[in-house]
């Protein structure tokens, strides 16, 4: 007949399915035969429960129901001796009672539950006031649906009231620690109950204040103490060794808390297998898995349940060989069993997103049952379910807000994460959102260990979000830090930023960089990205041109368009390899697909340049430009501007104002210039030079200086006339390499405007314009170099540049032309020669050559 009590192997079936019909009347049937052993025999009790009591071990189920007979025929003879006292003590101490249970069928525990209940009730009214304790204890840690906290206290609260040992100690301890189903947590009066306890000799009563100490001394050096002194005076079964390794591992000395943990295993102690057998699967520990798991179905035996759940949870992410999403199953349903709601969670995940085993309908009802029974995480679950819908209804969102309050005030580190989020998103003041409460609410999931809390509260910090503060960086850099080191690569990238612009912190490219390549080595592409910038800019001290490239393309092969788009810059630029035109459009037009500005800027420019063989196209140019520039691409709004400036497909200057207007006010200077050229020389239009002078001037703020803010100053247009201003930005946009700054420039020497006249350096820059093709500079350097003034005379050279702009109607190059033919200067005396560029001269304009050719032709030019 005991075949039936013999214990399961460790791979462990779902006992709570097994319904069959015939397991209750086996199990009752086998009970009663140790029943009727008793009754036939009551000599036998005395010895067998006397070496029971000797043995103190229960772990066999055969042993612990054959003494449950004893007590129970004990009773029924109203013969409890002290002997059979000791004896219930035993099998309901240290989780026996949970131990034989554990595998039991619905049937099975539904007999042996209602068993315990009138044994306990019975020990009880014959006056053994640990009934009261043990009964408590029973309706606590039943499994579904047996369990009843009302049941439990009211048991406890009887003991209270008869003094009863165990239950001031095991009540104390809940409400001191505010233990789910206790009540509302009481410090003071579980305190006053767990000192009346102790003063009643309670055996667990130093263990209980073992874990007090434990949790809110910290004074590390008397802690540890207090610690060793409880081992070394505890009973061998009663150790606590776990206690110590958790004390170790609370201050990082995590080499230190095996060791505890190996020697409380090895008497038994099963939070100590608990926590070993999950520290191997984890791989913190070295160690077999196959004897981690045997210790972690051990530990749940012995009523840890949280054992169960990380079974659970192993068996579905970790991947290991011999784990599979059955197992998973198997064991969130033992969890369940004993009202884990982490594992409720766990099912709802599983069925509601793995594909292999998908089933909506049954995932939706684990999840609404943990809801029900005021599970955090399936609170947030449910919520992210309703916001998901592609448009939630204001029912729906008023359900999920809903549940996401609740789950934050019960503790949930996701839901002030979501709850940001949804302020973000516009969800919750689509108006106006409120980024100082946004804030708030991801400090408090960092706060809580939520990751994404800690990436986005460090994130805001960083950029100055909520206000502008000196310790901002340093808050973005603390949460950065703690989310590093639960190996986030976000933030690893975001600290990185802070080491880049010394942020928080002290500049330091090397660290940004040692980040990066961390981030980038777990696959998070976007450092790839970083790292490819980093050594192509020598930002570590050295140019590493091919390393750069090789990063470009990681990020590239990985889809990233900007990373796509860098692969083409350098193969159209050259960058440390050769050109490959066809290569680089190749990959600019695959950036371009997917939107990105800069490679749609490439493909149009390829069709105004004709670059790679690609013939013009300037609708098609206009197009890609276009598309950037809707993508808020400064340069690209600049070009569509330029090209509705000059025609490229069609003029429009509204169009063209707008653009650069657009540009202008992303803060891309050459669109100010423009804007201030336009509103300078506006031909045919209002000028407005004011306007003019603040374009110029807001260029000039970003270091893009062209002749025009000098040409404000010299002339007065929009600001005091001061040549020396003027002279100022004209030798910085002629330095610039700006050929009109570097004519007015070369005037300025010339005539003394805003400095001493030097002809030297009047002609110097005059013939750097000239030489960059400048028409009016090249009248100007003919003109010196005809008279030698600021360099040799050389008058054929002379003739030769006002030759050249004759040709094209400078009807003051003419007219010294006429001069030079008339008076053999540099050319030979040619009197017709001279009356014909006179005539020119005339024609366009030019009065002195009027006055000698008698013309009065109005001026073409």
């Amino acid at each position: 007949m005991f075949n039936f009590f013999k214990k399961k192997g460790k791979d462990v079936a779902d006992s709570g399915s097994n319904n069959g019909g015939n397991s209750n009347r086996a199990l009752k049937q086998a009970y009663d035969e140790l029943l009727n052993k008793y009754r036939d025999n009551p000599s036998l009790i005395k010895k067998q429960a006397e070496e029971y009591n000797s043995k103190d071990n229960y772990a066999d189920p055969m042993v612990w129901m054959d003494a449950m007979a004893i007590c129970d025929v004990s009773l029924e003879k109203k013969a409890v001796t002290e002997t059979v006292k000791e004896l219930y003590n035993q099998i309901y101490s240290r989780a026996w009672n949970k131990h034989v249970s554990v595998d039991f069928s619905d049937e099975d525990y539904d007999f042996w539950f209602k068993l315990n209940v009138s044994v306990n009730n019975r020990f009880i009214e014959m006056g053994h006031l640990r009934g009261y304790c043990e009964q408590a204890d029973l309706y606590g840690s039943a499994r579904r649906p047996y369990r009843d906290y009302a049941k439990m206290r009211e048991c406890f609260k009887k003991g209270i009231e008869v003094n009863d040992a165990a239950s001031l100690g095991d009540y104390g301890y809940g409400l001191y620690f505010g233990v789910p189903g206790y009540g509302e947590q009481d410090k003071d009066k579980g305190l006053e109950y767990m000192k009346r306890s102790k003063e009643l000799g309670y055996e667990l009563a130093d263990l209980l204040f073992l874990h007090i100490e434990f949790y809110d001394n910290k004074d590390d050096e008397s802690l540890l103490k207090y610690i060793e002194n409880y081992i070394e005076k505890a009973s061998p079964t009663r150790k606590c060794y776990y206690i110590l390794s958790d004390y170790y591992s609370r201050k990082g000395e995590y080499d230190k808390s095996i060791e505890p943990l190996k020697k409380g295993v090895a008497i038994n102690e099963h939070y100590s297998q608990y926590l070993y057998g999950m520290g191997i699967l984890r791989g913190n520990i070295e160690g077999n898995k196959e004897e981690a798991k045997e210790l972690l179905a051990d530990a749940f035996s012995y009523n840890i349940n949280y054992a169960a759940e990380f079974l659970g949870q192993y068996n579905y992410y970790s991947g290991d060989e011999g784990t599979s999403v059955e197992k998973a199953i198997e064991w969130h349903k033992k969890a369940v069993q004993y009202y884990s709601h982490n594992s409720l969670y766990e099912l709802a995940i599983i069925y509601l997103y793995n594909d292999t085993i998908k089933d909506v309908a049954k995932g939706n009802k684990y999840l609404d049952q943990a809801v029900e029974e005021d599970s955090p995480r399936a609170m947030s679950e449910k919520a992210y379910l309703l916001l998901e819908d592609e448009n939630p209804s204001e029912q729906k969102v008023k359900e999920a807000i809903g549940l996401l309050e609740k789950a934050m005030e019960l503790g949930n580190d996701y839901a002030p994460y979501r709850l940001a989020q949804e302020y973000e998103r516009g969800v919750l003041r689509p108006e106006n959102p409120d980024y100082a409460k946004i804030l708030e609410l991801y400090e408090l999931a960092a706060e809580r260990g939520h990751v994404g809390g800690m990436d986005m509260a460090g994130h805001y910090y960083r950029l100055d979000v909520v206000n502008e503060d000196e310790e901002n960086g340093a808050k973005a850099v603390k949460y950065f830090e703690w989310a590093v080191a639960r190996n986030s690569n976000y933030s690893r990238v975001e600290l990185a930023l802070c080491y880049e612009y010394g942020t928080g912190v002290e500049q330091d490219y090397q660290k940004a960089f040692d980040l990066y390549k961390a981030a980038a080595d777990n696959g998070y592409i976007f450092a790839n990205l970083k790292m490819g910038y980093y050594l192509e800019d020598a930002l570590l001290g050295e140019e590493d041109l091919a390393g750069a490239f090789e990063q470009f393309k990681i990020a590239a092969e990985a889809g990233m368009p900007e990373a796509i788009y860098n692969v083409g810059r350098f193969y159209k630029y050259a960058v440390g390899i050769p050109e490959n035109p066809e290569l680089a459009m190749q990959n600019f037009n695959k950036a371009a697909e997917e939107g990105y500005p800069q490679a749609l800027v490439e493909v149009g420019l390829a069709y105004e340049q004709e670059y790679a063989g690609i013939e013009f196209d300037a609708q098609k140019a206009m197009e890609y430009m276009t598309r950037a520039a809707e993508a808020d691409y400064a340069f690209a709004q600049y070009k569509v501007g330029y090209y509705y400036h000059y025609g490229l497909v069609e003029t429009d200057l509204p169009k063209a104002l707008e653009w650069y207007e657009r540009a202008h006010e992303q803060g891309y200077p050459y669109a100010a210039i423009m804007l201030g050229e336009y509103y300078v020389y506006n031909h045919g239009g209002e000028k407005d030079y004011d306007r003019a002078f603040e374009y110029y001037q807001s260029a000039a703020e970003r270091d893009i200086i062209s002749e025009g803010l000098g040409v404000c100053y010299e002339y007065g247009l929009g600001v005091e006339e001061n040549n020396t201003e003027a002279f100022k930005y004209y030798t910085i946009a002629a330095e610039r390499d700006y050929r009109n700054a570097k004519y007015r420039l070369g005037l300025c020497y010339k005539y003394g405007t805003g400095t001493t006249e030097n002809m030297e350096e009047a002609y110097r820059w005059l013939s750097e314009a000239a030489e960059d093709d400048h028409f009016s500079s090249k009248y100007e350097v003919a003109m010196m170099l005809l008279e030698g003034k600021g360099t040799a005379k050389d008058e054929p050279k002379a003739v030769e540049l006002l030759t050249v702009i004759a040709e094209d109607d400078h009807d003051d190059a003419q007219f010294e032309l006429g001069n030079c033919y008339l008076t053999g200067k540099g050319v030979a005396e040619d009197e017709t020669q001279a009356m014909y560029w006179y005539q020119r001269a005339a024609e366009n304009g030019n009065e002195q050559a009027q006055k000698i050719t008698g013309k009065r032709e109005r001026r073409r030019r």
